[in-house]
């Protein structure tokens, strides 16, 4: 069947309009590689999606197929991965001639490859984000304006599967935010047990006991009062350090300046950490959400050095650097393997160092760890003070 370029025009046409309407994206790559066989006519076609975690070109979408599923490997003998690495379409008249054919597939569905039409597809900042083939046309070899349509059919590919992307992302961030969101909530509520809850609970049971006491032994009874008090200074102090975590007053009333002068003050000492506000000078005020994500990522990273990484120094900087203001968090504690931890929290009770980079990305600003075992850390924001 000879494919009129009118008739392709019209297609195209129509294969637009379809896809501007269609919301399931697999649907929308199943018309496009219907179209492909169609319009090429070709016997049968693939669309293949390169998975970047197993170095893999894998099949999403197969059409008279013998197999479910095909992958192959990135820097494997194939014309797809060829064409997934290079950038460059292939139309080959006699696939077994060529050496970059892999006849494996082949020989595993008993189909027999005659001749072969692939296409690279491109996300719109140029990333290589899979490929487009096309087999067997059924009146001999493709032919020259035959390439031009299947690049116009991975284009369309390629905007749905950029779709198909942005949308994972999206949810992966929003599963992020509510894992960091949970953690926050589960650490302040472990704290306010631990702390507050405990120590009122306690503080009834010895306004009891010191009730009953004091009918027969004031002094004991005085005694015992005293101790109470203590403890509940303790917990008013522990309960200030909550608030403190949550909203100091000082980053409402003096900025994010003020705040970090606050925090150097009230952790200095903890663990046997000295803490300083070394350079803290910035003399700009940013929108106060700003203030607030800014302040949790500090925060963070000067916890982090005197509990976990137990620094006996860290010193904190605020300053301004042109457009922007720069917050520096460095220590010379244990330090640890950045990419490690940050590959592990599936399997890791705390979420420190992805809070620090979920704040960061909420308010807009650059985040950078550098750290390595043995040679401390140093946690550099900038904040873009727009």
């Amino acid at each position: 069947m000879t494919v009129t370029e009118s008739t392709r025009l019209e297609t195209l046409l129509r294969l637009q309009q379809d896809l501007a309407l269609e919301t399931d994206i697999d649907r929308v790559l199943a018309l496009i590689v219907s179209t492909a066989t169609t319009m090429l006519d070709a016997e049968r076609a693939t669309l293949y999606v390169i998975d970047q975690t197993r170095h893999e070109l894998w099949s999403r979408v197969l059409t008279e197929a013998e197999l479910r599923e095909i992958r192959l490997p990135l820097d494997g003998k194939s014309l797809a991965a060829e064409v997934a690495r290079s950038g460059q379409l292939l139309r080959i008249d006699s696939p077994y001639d060529d050496p970059r054919f892999d006849a494996s597939v082949d020989a595993r569905t008993g189909y027999r490859t005659r001749s072969i039409l692939v296409a690279p597809i491109d996300a719109r900042d140029r990333r290589r984000i899979g490929v487009l083939q096309a087999m067997n046309h059924r009146d001999g070899p493709f032919h020259e304006d035959d390439e031009r349509f299947i690049r116009t059919l991975a284009g369309s590919a390629g905007i749905a599967l950029e779709y198909v992307q942005l949308a994972d992302e999206l949810a992966a961030e929003r599963l992020r935010v509510v894992r960091v969101a949970e953690d926050e909530r589960h650490r302040l509520a472990q704290d306010l047990h631990d702390g507050v809850a405990q120590t009122l609970a306690n503080a009834a049971i010895g306004i009891e006991i010191a009730s009953k006491r004091a009918k027969t032994d004031i002094e004991a009874a005085l005694r015992e009062l005293d101790d109470l008090r203590k403890r509940i200074l303790d917990s008013q102090a522990g309960l200030r350090d909550i608030l403190f975590a949550l909203r100091p007053l000082a980053l409402e009333d003096g900025g994010l300046v003020a705040a970090v002068a606050a925090l150097a003050e009230r952790i200095d000492g903890t663990n046997g950490s000295k803490v300083v506000a070394r350079r803290v000078e910035s003399k700009r005020r940013l929108p106060a959400e700003v203030e607030a994500g800014a302040f949790t990522v500090i925060r963070e990273a000067a916890n982090n050095a005197i509990k976990t990484g137990r620094a006996p120094h860290v010193s904190i900087d605020v300053y301004d650097d042109n457009a922007s203001v720069v917050a520096v968090v460095e220590d010379n504690g244990n330090g640890f393997d950045v990419a490690s931890v940050l590959g592990s929290y599936t399997t890791r009770g705390s979420l420190g160092l992805l809070q620090m980079r979920e704040s960061a990305r909420l308010i807009g600003a650059q985040l950078s760890l550098d750290s390595s075992p043995g040679q401390g850390t140093r946690v550099r924001l900038r904040i873009p003070a727009r």
